[in-house]
């Protein structure tokens, strides 16, 4: 009912400028997202039968929210220049159909979560896994607004810093390890991101690649964040070496030095 419930929000609003009407100037229509996240947030809530507390309101409450209003913005920004050319509503169906998949999975992970805190049931470490997944994802389409956008460098390295803080201390919450570990790890992995990020950005490639490479390095700090064993096997490390090797080989065969051209 909920997914549903935000689904059709979503395609109400889509064919109603708020922004206009409220006479207000911006490059996005940040009240029907603003509105769509609350919805995702109270919603929730009343899934898990208002059984929250502390700083569930966070772990459990906010991830979701968050991660359903980095969807839609990048549906506003993203999937409507692609879909340029089909017809309004064409687009519109189809980016209600990804809203909704999207929100079932995100709203079912965050009852499994929740539920898993409070008794032993076998579904938590699937719900892990899916809130593993979809913090890449969320992750990744907002590395990709913030480097599509002509924000300043001091906005980018603050908004990477403070998502990527919330989204490894929400993860690593899941794992049920004390908060004083999680936020000295969550605080290492922001930094290390950021100043990827100041690196990144003066390297010369696409802002599409540039997520890309940030989403990479991300899984592979999270992942070890994740890893409760002290030695990690051999094939950890031959897949995380793996994605490095990837990582400098897009560094190499994508960027473009003006007039010398690519280093491959």
């Amino acid at each position: 009912m909920l997914a549903l419930t935000i689904t059709i929000v979503f395609f109400i609003l889509e064919n109603i400028d708020l922004l206009s009407l409220l006479d207000i100037n911006f490059k996005f229509d940040f009240i029907e997202l603003l509105l769509i996240a609350f919805i995702m947030y109270f919603g929730v809530a009343w899934v898990a039968n208002f059984r929250i507390s502390g700083e569930r309101f966070i772990t459990v409450l906010l991830f979701p929210s968050l991660s359903v209003f980095i969807l839609t913005l990048y549906i506003d920004l993203i999937i409507g220049s692609i879909f340029g050319d089909v017809s309004k509503l064409v687009t519109q169906i189809f980016a209600s159909i990804v809203v909704a998949i999207i929100s079932y999975v995100l709203v079912l992970t965050a009852n499994v979560l929740n539920v898993g805190f409070l008794e032993k049931i076998p579904l938590t470490q699937a719900g892990r896994a899916a809130h593993y997944v979809l913090t890449l994802i969320s992750a990744y389409l907002f590395y990709s607004i913030i480097f599509n956008n002509s924000f300043s460098v001091i906005i980018k390295l603050g908004a990477v810093f403070l998502l990527t803080y919330l989204f490894t201390n929400i993860a690593l919450w899941t794992i049920d390890i004390r908060q004083n570990q999680r936020i000295l790890s969550s605080f290492g992995i922001s930094l290390m991101l950021s100043n990827l990020t100041f690196v990144l950005m003066i390297w010369p490639i696409g802002s599409e690649y540039l997520a890309l490479i940030l989403s990479l390095v991300y899984y592979m700090a999270l992942g070890v964040a994740l890893e409760i064993r002290e030695v990690l096997n051999v094939r950890i490390w031959l897949e995380y070496g793996f994605i490095y090797f990837v990582i400098v080989l897009i560094l190499l065969i994508i960027s473009s030095w003006g007039i010398n051209g690519r280093l491959i």
